[in-house]
């Protein structure tokens, strides 16, 4: 017969052994999402049932605020997947990172290895395009969950700015361009939107050159005044991030110049992130690099470290021209 002592220690050691459990499975949901996949398949039935419970219960604590979020930092990213044409192309694979607040990043990699993929998940460009899906966690400003309902399309895309490859104006005036997001907000004061207007051409040193010509087509503008244009349209909604994929490859060797040395004084009121072809340029305009290479993120550090002592093989390789 089973004494009550004997029971209590028995239920005692079942709790312990939950927990354990609870905790063991716990451990192996942060782990990348290739272990995960190839760990779950030694599991018994009963941890694989406790592995669906918890990882079900995650996604319903999707709307909680990440309690150790670096202030810092703007964005946290972990265990970060994503897939395009229905589960079948893994562009990017367990992405760990984190970009400072107030810097200039650059992600460098060859083409296609989902450098653009991983800006544009940042201000939820790429849930427009059907069949693609993603795993893991963006966490923006002060931990939110980019996943979460807590932070709207149209709130994220006003705090995380996009400027794309190519210059790409609005067919309306250059005082128009800038004016236009600030109207969708609701503002309409001529006398606010003329500051509004003059502060983000200002901003995005245009102004000088185009103050005369206000009420001019933005597509008349040359290439390089043209994605100064875009910029300034960008930084009138006052935005905490710019994402810029590739700004100045279509531009000339001055044009670039001057969007560089723009993209050095901006980093003082806004975090970049900034996508490029060219280690000169990486070198030139960025405090932090990136290197992406097959989906993966192979090495993150200061941009000088990365240049002049890069720890990873590949990242030697690439940067010395050997892969690419």
């Amino acid at each position: 017969m089973v004494t009550p002592k004997e029971t209590n220690n028995l239920e005692s050691e079942s709790i312990e052994t939950q927990q354990q459990e609870t905790t063991k499975i716990s451990q192996l949901l942060s782990q990348p999402l290739l272990v995960r996949k190839l760990k779950f398949l030694f599991l018994k039935p009963e941890q694989k049932t406790l592995y669906r419970h918890l990882q079900n219960k995650a996604k319903k604590n999707i709307d909680d605020v990440k309690p150790n979020f670096d202030p810092e930092n703007i964005f946290e990213i972990e265990n970060f997947n994503f897939w395009y044409d229905h589960h079948s192309k893994h562009a990017l694979k367990d992405i760990n990172i984190h970009i400072k607040r107030r810097k200039v990043t650059a992600l460098i990699g060859p083409s296609g290895c989902g450098k653009s993929t991983f800006i544009r998940c940042l201000n939820r460009m790429n849930n427009q395009i059907e069949g693609t899906s993603s795993e893991g966690s963006i966490y923006f400003d002060k931990g939110i969950n980019l996943a979460s309902k807590k932070i709207s399309t149209l709130e994220l895309t006003t705090r995380v700015g996009m400027i794309f490859q190519k210059p790409s104006p609005f067919p309306m005036s250059i005082y128009e361009n800038v004016a236009y997001g600030p109207r969708s907000h609701g503002i309409n004061d001529k006398k606010m939107l003329d500051e509004i207007v003059e502060e983000a051409l200002k901003g995005a040193a245009l102004w000088e050159e185009v103050k005369h010509n206000l009420f001019d087509l933005g597509t008349s503008l040359s290439g390089g005044q043209q994605q100064r244009l875009c910029i300034a349209r960008a930084i009138a909604l006052k935005p905490e991030t710019l994402l810029m994929d590739e700004p100045t490859s279509g531009l000339d060797p001055i044009a670039t110049s001057k969007i560089e040395i723009l993209i050095n004084q901006l980093k003082q009121h806004f975090t970049i992130i900034i996508v490029t072809h060219s280690m000169a340029q990486a070198q030139r305009v960025s405090d932090e690099t990136a290197f992406f290479y097959q989906g993966s993120v192979i090495e993150m550090g200061s941009t000088k470290q990365m240049f002049t002592a890069p720890k990873n093989k590949k990242t030697r390789e690439y940067i010395s021209g050997k892969i690419g």
